[in-house]
């Protein structure tokens, strides 16, 4: 396998195999991969037997995520290993799916759950409509809100671009972006998903509260009945901004979809209970796999 940097122009070979095999894993779409380049390169290679194999390197250490496509997966993995040897780097795959993952534990290769990557996974329904006594908290601070100021619901277009950019300039001046080198790579990802939006195929949606554009979010298809969301700022003076964005993004643009894939917590206490506060109605297990021992 010879790797090559990830370019924009991958987008529809990569697009074409993520088609054919549908990915589950909120990583594993092209704008995922190539918006966060600040924070990790990306290298793509087609095995000998048209698998899509990608190889990333983060913090100095190399690492593939699973591969694309692969009539015999456990094969593929075994051709990843040799070329992690012959290239002199310790051979891992992150991001792997569970089913992956068990099969290659049968086949000898270690693995283990990686809890602060799962997915959280919703369904699109029950976030559009928070119907039940359990979404009474959520809809409280949506009604509060709502009440108060007069919100708007838009869908992500060119007109919203440059309010979107200053938001999220005003976040990272609130959280000190340029201090942290993930939330700094963060940055970086949403202005290229923004500017970049139709080349990239990603949509999404913005609110505005008195005329001002307060919170927007940008997905993508991820595969054919689920969506995922990559982004989701908003202003945090506002309370009940971010609960907002939420709904009226599944009621007023992922009707098409049944899932909505809402990425991981990163180990974070907060972020976990946000999540696990909309009621998920599957995770998705991401394992990490290494070499067999010996």
């Amino acid at each position: 396998m010879e790797f090559r940097a990830l370019a924009l122009d991958d987008k529809p070979l990569l697009d074409a195999a993520f088609a054919a095999d549908p990915p589950e894993i909120s990583e594993l779409t092209f704008t995922n991969l190539w918006v966060w380049r600040r924070k990790r390169t990306v290298a793509v290679a087609r095995d000998d037997d048209g698998a899509l194999a990608i190889v990333c390197e983060e913090h100095g250490e190399r690492f593939f995520f699973p591969p694309v496509g692969a009539p015999d997966p456990v094969a593929a993995v075994e051709r990843l290993q040799a070329h992690a040897r012959a290239a002199g780097f310790a051979f891992s795959i992150r991001r792997v799916p569970a089913a992956l993952a068990h099969s290659l534990t049968a086949a000898g290769f270690p693995a283990a759950p990686d809890r602060d990557s799962f997915d959280y996974v919703y369904v699109v329904r029950d976030l559009a409509m928070l119907e039940g006594r359990h979404f009474d908290g959520k809809r409280n601070q949506i009604r509060q809100l709502t009440q108060a100021h007069d919100c708007a619901f838009a869908p992500l277009d060119d007109a919203a671009v440059a309010d979107c950019l200053a938001l999220e300039e005003q976040w990272c001046d609130l959280r000190a972006c340029h201090l942290d080198e993930g939330l700094a790579a963060e940055q970086e990802a949403i202005g290229a998903c923004l500017r970049l939006r139709r080349e990239l195929g990603v949509f999404g949606g913005v609110v505005r509260v008195d005329g001002r554009l307060k919170a927007f979010a940008i997905a993508e298809r991820l595969g054919p009945d689920t969506a995922v969301v990559h982004f989701e700022k908003a202003d945090p003076g506002v309370t009940g901004i971010y609960q907002l964005i939420n709904h009226w993004l599944c009621r007023e643009t992922l009707g098409e979809y049944v899932f909505v894939n809402r990425e991981q917590d990163l180990g974070l206490p907060g972020l976990r209970q946000a999540k696990t506060g909309w009621r998920p109605h599957h995770l998705v297990e991401k394992w990490t796999v290494t070499a067999p021992p010996g």
